[in-house]
């Protein structure tokens, strides 16, 4: 069972990392400057451009990765409230805010769940209760 719910996680993953990447890339490849300024107009600091793009790209290749999971996902979780409190909420949802809404929920499933055993994460820091589970699955008489 982990086998498989970790294929979805590694599904997630790299969706949403790429997706993130791409989103970053555009605010360095549109000007970063251009996305600072927008940034002040909204009535946040135009530094958070920055320090959002980096995320985004940088944060989005370790996502894919499945490095640092749950701290990406849990950061990439205030990104979206914000995006869409301040942003997209008053367009409403199928026109404003749905794509954050989708982005906050596999970032809140993947900052609950993990990067799964398809990670980074589980090949530097390997969960001894996830081993103990595989092994009992592989072990397991076949059941149809």
């Amino acid at each position: 069972m982990i086998k498989q719910y970790s294929w979805g996680l590694l599904i997630l993953r790299l969706v949403l990392g790429f997706s993130f990447f791409l989103h970053g890339f555009s605010k360095f490849d549109g000007g970063i400057e251009n996305t600072s300024r927008w940034f002040e107009s909204i009535g946040l600091p135009g530094i958070l451009a920055y320090g959002v793009a980096l995320l985004e790209v940088l944060g989005g290749f370790g996502l894919m990765a499945g490095l640092f999971t749950r701290f990406l996902a849990s950061l990439y979780i205030i990104v979206m409230i914000v995006a869409i409190y301040k942003v997209r909420f008053s367009a409403g949802f199928l026109m404003g805010y749905e794509l954050e809404t989708m982005f906050l929920a596999v970032s809140l499933a993947l900052a609950i769940s993990g990067g799964g055993i398809y990670s980074a994460d589980h090949a530097l820091f390997p969960s001894r209760k996830v081993h103990e589970e595989m092994m009992q699955e592989h072990n397991a008489p076949f059941s149809p």
